[in-house]
């Protein structure tokens, strides 16, 4: 019995040894002092770049939380798992216009939210 406990110790302590070398690692290139961002998170969030919330943009004009901006050229995507949608005329060339995820502005009877930040948003991502 206690031979088991030990090993069952052993294998714990090692598993959480190398989770602190994992954990260290990824927080020292975060925190490196050449002033280099990661390319993989935005710079305010720690969220994947291109990744917005409904707390990212205020107001949020989807009927879904979140989802990813691209841009491609000056062509910006919003894409959530059931699709891509084109947010701009130049996206809307290859992709559906967000009609089934725009939202209704609740000051505006009959029109929607407007994108106009989620897209400049999204062109930033082009630079």
């Amino acid at each position: 019995m206690r031979i088991r406990v030990t090993a069952a110790a052993a294998a714990v302590s090692g598993v959480l040894a190398l989770t602190a070398c994992t954990s260290s690692a990824a927080t020292a290139d975060r925190h490196s002092d050449n002033g280099a961002k990661p390319a993989d998170t935005a710079e305010s969030s720690g969220e994947p770049a291109g990744h917005i919330t409904e707390r990212s943009v205020k107001p949020w004009p989807f009927t879904v939380a979140s989802g990813t901006l691209a841009c491609s050229g000056q062509a910006v995507t919003f894409t959530i798992p059931e699709g891509t949608y084109g947010l701009n005329d130049a996206a809307q060339r290859k992709h559906p216009a967000p009609d089934p995820i725009w939202a209704d502005d609740p000051n505006s009877p009959g029109s929607r939210i407007p994108l106009t930040e989620v897209i400049a948003k999204g062109l930033q991502l082009c630079r």
